[in-house]
């Protein structure tokens, strides 16, 4: 028993070693891949991916980051079958601003993380209407430390939402894949 103890002691101080390499405050932008299908009563939407791009400012201590972040990417509106609605081939604007907790996990150069946020959501369909409403996000990702100022962010999340756009319930559900650059000050 005693040295299972000392041997996870020694595994949880090797794996904490790097765990406060980068702390403070840091700005990032981020871009990448959103994956949406949305889903309205009645009606089979396609899945349409499309590029995000965005900006991020946090403030890491120790395993805790808390972070503002913005992205934004434009998807058309797929229906699955041909249909008389008329959102079908529609530009759909989604953006989210809010908050984001992040915990990481520390090794030695990469710091992978778990993530939870919430925060506000609109969606503007083209010609037909908008609405903005709070959500929530979940993901994983990681940090890759590339020197003293810079690290690069490899991260996905799954972002959830519900919007009323022509009194009838939107609810969007989103991928998204991104890559990011932050530079620490």
């Amino acid at each position: 028993m005693k040295r299972i103890l000392i041997l996870i002691f020694v595994l949880s101080f090797l794996f904490s070693l790097n765990a406060f390499a980068k702390k403070g405050f840091y700005l990032g932008a981020l871009g990448g891949y959103s994956a949406q299908k949305p889903s309205l009563k009645e009606v089979e939407f396609n899945t349409d991916t499309t590029f995000l791009y965005g900006l991020r400012v946090g403030f890491k201590i120790m395993m805790i980051t808390v972070e503002a972040s913005y992205f934004q990417a434009a998807h058309n509106i797929e229906l699955k079958e041909f249909a008389t609605f008329e959102w079908g081939g529609r530009k759909l604007e989604y953006s989210f601003f809010g908050l984001n907790l992040k915990y990481y996990f520390s090794l030695p150069l990469i710091h992978p993380y778990i993530t939870v946020g919430s925060g506000m959501y609109k969606a503007h369909i083209e010609d037909v209407d908008e609405d903005k409403e709070r959500g929530y996000n979940l993901g994983l990702g990681f940090e890759l430390i590339l020197s003293k100022k810079f690290s690069l962010l490899g991260e996905g999340k799954y972002h959830k939402v519900s919007l009323d756009i022509q009194e009838k319930k939107l609810d969007l559900g989103d991928f998204t894949f991104s890559l990011g650059l932050n530079i620490y000050f």
